[in-house]
């Protein structure tokens, strides 16, 4: 690969590689998901920030390149307690879940005002916001889930007595004892951040898509799940 200048990223993970380098994952716009080396960059005095939108240049032969610039394109952005766990996650589920070098364009643009939302959101907003983003992930990977239509592709009924409840891989079947309203799936269809189901109905949602992530992340946990836990 030739030099690559100054593509769209944010960096999701880092860790210390060498006596003075760093391994730096980043979810890029153009490539996708790649790892560089930061050759000296443990003794930078301005080191890169997670959660901010940047532009890298890149260069190297083989599976393991060189990072060789850096210019921020974002204003700071410092994630702190809830927020910042919520954003763990998310770079947690992109570092997992993701190929390699596969460009992700839509959940590049997702993942980007995801983690710009974050600081003004309150509690709840900011839990349906990650959950709007769980929903895009399991999407660009195909696994997507019909919002509008049950699994007898009748339309999802809003009414405030329709429930429904998942059928792991085959979509929302009615149920008279499901736990899954009709209008928190046609919130999830409107993904409106601002607009977020009760506090109940978001804890569905997040066992609902803890059921549809299980098969892709398996059984080693999520150390960030391991932050929600040590808080409740």
């Amino acid at each position: 690969m030739a030099k690559i200048d100054l593509t769209p990223a944010f960096l999701i993970h880092r860790r210390a590689f060498k006596d003075t380098s760093l391994l730096l994952d980043f979810f890029t716009q153009e490539y996708g998901k790649i790892r560089l080396v930061g050759r000296g960059s443990r003794k930078s005095k301005a080191p890169i920030q997670m959660f901010q939108h940047i532009k890298i240049s890149f260069s190297g032969k083989g599976d393991l390149k060189s990072l060789s610039d850096v210019e921020v394109d974002d204003q700071p952005r410092s994630l702190q307690g809830e927020a910042l766990i919520l954003g763990m996650y998310a770079n947690e589920l992109i570092a997992r879940l993701l190929q390699d070098q596969d460009p992700y364009f839509e959940l590049f643009e997702i993942y980007r005002q995801f983690v710009s939302q974050l600081p003004e959101l309150d509690k709840q907003a900011s839990y349906w916001a990650l959950r709007l983003f769980e929903n895009s992930l399991l999407s660009e990977l195909g696994y997507g889930l019909d919002f509008e239509h049950d699994v007898n592709s009748d339309e999802i009924d809003t009414s405030i007595e329709c429930k429904y409840e998942y059928q792991s891989q085959v979509g929302f079947m009615k149920r008279s004892m499901g736990k899954i309203s009709g209008n928190t799936i046609q919130l999830m269809l409107a993904e409106d951040v601002l607009n977020a189901p009760s506090v109940e109905q978001l804890k569905v949602c997040r066992d609902l898509n803890r059921a549809r992530l299980h098969p892709l992340l398996g059984n080693k946990p999520l150390q960030s799940r391991l932050l929600f836990w040590s808080k409740n």
